[in-house]
């Protein structure tokens, strides 16, 4: 009886331990930035994950990258001087690297 009742402890134990940790799982979430017309590569464009302090800006390559971002469904805004801010609802970041493709538009 009680080798019945520790085996079914160990197992709880066990499932509750994954369940957690598939909570508090992060992803990256990383993507570019480009020019809708001409699909040139936009540099020190501000990219941040609405709702939260996450901001962070495409370097020379115009890639951006926010790391340890918990698993979900995020909108994300990008702007920059001359174009129209940009924002991208409920992207998944459920894998454990995404990628995004911003494409901005010049403003008139």
């Amino acid at each position: 009886m009680f080798f019945a009742v520790a085996l079914f402890a160990e197992n709880e134990k066990e499932k509750t331990e994954v369940k957690a940790n598939n909570e508090l799982a992060v992803v990256d979430l990383s993507g570019t930035v480009t020019d809708s017309g001409t699909g040139e590569l936009l540099v020190g464009v501000e990219v941040c994950i609405k709702g939260t302090d996450m901001k962070t800006y495409t370097d020379f390559d115009g890639r951006f990258t926010f790391q340890n971002v918990k698993k979900g469904n995020y909108d994300i805004v990008s702007s920059y001087i001359s174009y129209e801010k940009q924002l991208m609802k409920n992207v998944n970041a459920d894998q454990t690297k995404n990628q995004v493709e911003i494409k901005l538009e010049a403003s008139n």
